[in-house]
């Protein structure tokens, strides 16, 4: 069995794997999931699992091997955990070692803070000698994804699936119709996804881009780790350093609230 954290507090209920530090279910009391994991991906030690929140770094996307980075590879160590009546802090780290440095050959530290309770906040922690490109790849769940919009996008992206074409935009919101692979370039600071069950408000902080991902029908065939149907239940909005990678000493978060309808 692979080395899950269960969180099981009166305002939530969750799953971390150790694995990448990856949150892979947060269930806020009286709601379903608001990730979205794959039913068939498999835990395996250095294969990356699809869903929840994977951390993507030292890169972003498929420059370097492996796609995304090693840190969703790599066993992070739990440093604290602090249960309170707010909900469960906890707290990872990742540093390098000789595996690390066999694809990447410098010295860096990482540290997650974790928030679960009603509401889900993330922070990442940098401290490496160079600069470095990342994201927070959020996984989000939906009953339908013809009947789901986001806002707050901003006016600018870069679509990866017309050779990083840069798109200048009027949609106030986007509604996913066909494979989107998009990155936002001046996106507003909150993101509203309204699903025909609830809305989640989407705090970034300290990026510089959204990511917004879904694989759609033909995509979603040639995917491993993906039924034939799940693209209609899942949507990625990714907080994310790529315009403006990483300082040397630097930090990202995310932030989800979730509201009823």
């Amino acid at each position: 069995m692979p080395n899950i954290l269960h969180i099981d507090h009166p305002l939530c209920r969750a799953m971390i794997l150790h694995q990448g530090a990856q949150l892979i279910s947060w269930i806020p009391t009286g709601t379903s999931d608001v990730l979205w994991s794959s039913d068939i991906s498999h835990y395996t030690s250095d294969k990356a699992f699809r869903g929840g929140v994977p951390i993507c770094w030292p890169w972003f996307g498929k420059a370097f091997s492996p796609a995304h980075g090693f840190a969703r590879l790599m066993p992070w160590e739990l440093i604290s955990r602090d249960d309170t009546n707010s909900g469960v802090h906890l707290e990872f780290r990742l540093s390098d070692s000789p595996k690390t440095r066999e694809i990447w050959p410098h010295p860096f530290t990482l540290t997650l803070q974790m928030h679960l309770g009603s509401t889900c906040e993330i922070q990442l922690n940098i401290d490496a000698p160079i600069p470095t490109t990342g994201a927070l790849h959020t996984y989000l769940s939906t009953s339908d994804i013809a009947h789901s919009t986001i806002s707050g996008l901003g006016d600018c992206y870069s679509d990866s699936l017309q050779e990083n074409t840069h798109v200048t935009t009027a949609e106030a919101t986007l509604q996913i119709h066909n494979e989107v692979d998009r990155i936002y370039s001046h996106p507003q600071s909150e993101n509203l996804l309204t699903t025909p069950e609830q809305t989640l408000r989407l705090i970034h902080q300290g990026h510089s881009d959204v990511v917004v991902w879904n694989p759609w029908i033909e995509r979603s065939a040639e995917i491993a780790d993906m039924e034939a149907n799940d693209y209609c239940h899942m949507l990625c909005i990714e907080t994310a350093r790529i315009s403006k990678p990483f300082d040397k000493h630097d930090s990202m978060g995310l932030v989800i609230n979730v509201k009823l309808d």
